[in-house]
């Protein structure tokens, strides 16, 4: 028997799990006070514990078990994991549970409802619609072995796509202290998400806000900035800053112009960027980007280079996009 949590781990307006396996409704039954769950919604209340907690729900019955969809405070999603641990569940990732389901169709359908925009939603839907296995039989019946090939190669450039068509891609904002990566985060998002202050060493976590680029989905994340310091909450935030490097899809480096550039610990999925270009001629980095988080400038370009990095070869209407890398 498995718990699988389906919505996003932290706060939300609703948790969604499944529980799956065998015994699932055996094991949800007990605990549950209202009409009997069938595959019509029900709505009633889930026992959390023994002392007679409860949580307003809806459920219904799948093919494969019982749908649990109820508030989405951090609280009560941990209640309903445990209750259901105490009975022997596993914890499993949704995205592994799904994939190992029959066919692409069923997996793209399972993904819809989490899209979170409209454009990686259309993209489920044509593959729902058979986008994939049709390019995969017209594939099959080339007789040409560059053109399939091509068209192969196409598919395996298409696949690390897959996983954010309902995960935003992760960007950290990185840098020296005070190179201005809160100013630039707010800029990005169009409201102040960090708090901006001229002292080095304001932002003590990782901050994050999300965003979409072109119809994808991004989270920027907001980092302490790097530099040596005998405060030991502000070098908490710096181990966190380096862990979220670890952790990106794209890390943007921010470079102050008016003070001395401190190099990037990390060597790849780099993108560079100056700012304050306010305060000084962007013309003495000719092949950098530059911004001013203060005015604007150039954000938007810098956004089109963050969406180039992530998504280098964008899908066309109705293109197959496999959820993992076909066999040759």
């Amino acid at each position: 028997m498995k718990i699988i949590r389906l919505t996003p781990s932290g706060r939300g307006a609703v948790a969604s799990f499944l529980l799956c396996g065998e015994h699932a409704v055996d094991a949800f039954t007990p605990h549950w006070h209202g009409a009997k769950p069938d595959r019509s919604p029900r709505w009633g209340r889930l026992q959390l514990n023994e002392i007679g907690d409860c949580e307003e729900a809806v459920v219904y019955c799948t093919d494969e078990g019982v749908e649990i969809h109820t508030h989405g405070g951090e609280q009560v999603a941990s209640a309903i994991e445990s209750l259901f641990a105490r009975h022997g569940a596993e914890f499993a990732n949704w995205q592994e549970h799904f994939a190992n389901m029959k066919s692409h169709q069923d997996l793209a359908l399972q993904c819809l409802p989490f899209a979170p925009t409209q454009r990686t939603a259309q993209i489920l839907l044509d593959q729902y619609n058979g986008a994939y296995e049709q390019e995969m039989s017209a594939i099959e019946c080339l007789t040409d072995a560059e053109e399939k090939n091509r068209r192969l190669a196409r598919l395996d450039e298409l696949a690390p796509l897959w996983k954010h068509l309902v995960e935003p891609f992760r960007v950290v904002l990185a840098g020296a202290a005070n190179a201005g990566k809160s100013s630039l985060l707010n800029a990005i998002l169009g409201f102040q998400r960090s708090i901006v202050y001229h002292q080095p060493g304001t932002t003590r976590d990782v901050l994050s806000g999300q965003t979409a680029l072109a119809g994808f989905p991004v989270t920027f994340f907001d980092t302490a900035g790097f530099r040596e310091t005998g405060n030991d909450l502000e070098r908490r935030g710096i181990d966190r800053s380096r862990q979220s490097l670890a952790d990106a899809d794209l890390v943007v480096w921010v470079i102050d112009l008016t003070a001395e550039a401190l190099p990037c610990p990390v060597q790849e999925n780099v993108l560079v960027c100056y700012n304050k270009i306010d305060l000084l001629d962007i013309r003495e980095h000719p092949s950098a980007i530059g911004v001013s988080a203060l005015t604007g400038e150039g954000i938007e370009v810098l956004l089109e280079k963050v969406f180039r990095r992530l998504v280098p070869h964008p899908p066309g209407p109705g293109a197959a996009v496999p959820s993992s890398r076909p066999m040759r």
